[in-house]
């Protein structure tokens, strides 16, 4: 294998695209040699657009054919749409090749069986893409907790504050439920999976969600290009280049946030027991802009609290018998704060034999578990069990009933 990286990908999107960007980056060895996209044109250009020489590379409009020529590959990149993840990564498993699997790993209970089947006793083979974990700041936060200086742990309160909430309601691929599968899936994934990081297992979920701001009559085909009221809609391409700092996303036309089809909430909270006893508070908003965008978390201990938010990349100390406090900045400028390059890193290292997944497949299927428990609490307002996904007869564990897309209406008291 030598110290060249040869990565297969299926599903160049703007994701994968920024990922092998990185790679290409980090990684002196890699070689993108080979990609499946139905839109080859657009998968060419989007490959083009990250710095890569792809005149050696090789474009098949499905995966089928990629995945025949498996033994040219060191490892492979699935960068689909959501509702892809789980069956194109159940066909990659019969490679036996490492994998980097974007989030949410599955968008049902009956994808994250057929997910947790095919990888059985291979589950460090996956990395999954969690780079919440691995940044520095978050890092940080780790060796805190495990030093004892918070002494027991009492409670986490978690919060995450979008402030680029018309991609989820103006995108295609985010917008349509049956693609996306909703925001617990597409948000609270990657905030659930550095609570577990903290807490261990989660073991229940109650929640309950809103919608008081997006949707609405307007049609749901209509583009913000094509509307009489862009130039004075806050949400607008205009609006966001008026309002300035937004969210470091790019502006673009998208699909009025104020349609009518949109299902999304743009509010949701959750309290969510773990194994230990401790619990964790965690809310997720879609209308937040510019300052006071949020995405971090409170940890209270016996001994002190520690608090740290990645939009701001600070942490800070209050300890709780003494006047100690401590405030320090993490800063890192670069994908995810740091945390997607050293995601990739540890996924070159899986492909070359050199280590192990950091971020391995029962972290993502215990965080798409906790998503789907999440949304279920929502519409059957109660508490609901999160399986261990680990644990043998895991489709008895697991509710089997999905909510439909006419389920998701707002709620009586958030109109």
């Amino acid at each position: 294998m030598g110290d060249s990286l040869d990565i297969a990908v299926i599903g160049m999107g703007r994701r994968a695209s920024s990922l092998v960007e990185r790679l290409n980056r980090i990684e002196p060895g890699f070689n993108l040699v080979a990609v499946s996209d139905p839109d080859i044109d657009g998968a060419r250009e989007r490959s083009r657009n990250a710095g890569l020489d792809i005149d050696a590379t090789k474009f098949f409009p499905d995966e089928q054919d990629l995945l025949a020529q498996a033994e040219a590959y060191d490892g492979i990149i699935i960068g689909s749409t959501c509702n892809f993840h789980t069956p194109l990564a159940v066909k990659v498993a019969e490679t036996g090749l490492p994998l980097f699997l974007e989030k949410p790993v599955s968008v049902s209970n009956e994808q994250v069986e057929s997910l947790r089947d095919a990888y059985a006793g291979r589950e460090k083979s996956v990395v999954v893409s969690f780079p919440l974990r691995f940044t520095p700041l978050f890092d940080a936060v780790m060796k805190i907790v495990r030093s004892g200086e918070l002494g027991t742990i009492s409670q986490v309160q978690a919060i995450n504050n979008v402030p680029y909430g018309w991609v989820y309601y103006g995108m295609p691929v985010f917008r349509e439920y049956e693609t996306s599968q909703g925001l617990w899936l597409q948000k609270a994934t990657h905030d659930y999976d550095y609570l577990n990081q903290l807490l261990g297992r989660p073991t229940v979920v109650t929640a309950m969600m809103s919608r008081t701001i997006y949707g609405g009559d307007m049609p749901h085909d209509l583009w913000c290009s094509s509307c009489d009221l862009s130039s004075t809609c806050p949400e607008s391409p205009e609006g966001m280049q008026r309002r300035g700092n937004h969210g470091n996303t790019i502006i673009a036309d998208h699909q009025c946030v104020f349609s009518e089809e949109i299902v999304h909430q743009d509010a949701g909270s959750a309290i969510v027991q773990y194994e230990s006893g401790v619990h964790a508070a965690y809310s997720q908003n879609f209308v937040s802009r510019r300052s006071a965008a949020t995405r971090g978390a409170i940890i209270t201990g016996y001994k002190a609290t520690l608090s740290f938010d990645w939009y701001t990349q600070r942490l800070k100390l209050i300890d709780h018998h003494s006047d100690h406090e401590e405030e320090r900045e993490v800063k890192v400028e670069s994908g995810h704060m740091g945390g997607d390059e050293a995601l990739l890193r540890n996924f070159a290292d899986v492909c070359r034999g050199r280590d192990e997944s950091k971020s391995d497949l029962f972290a993502g299927l215990t965080s798409a578990a906790m998503c789907l428990a999440t949304r279920d609490s929502v519409h059957r307002q109660c508490w609901v069990p999160i399986p261990d996904v680990r644990a043998s007869g895991l489709s008895r564990a697991i509710l089997s009933t999905e909510p439909t897309p006419s389920d998701l209406e707002p709620s009586p008291v958030s109109e």
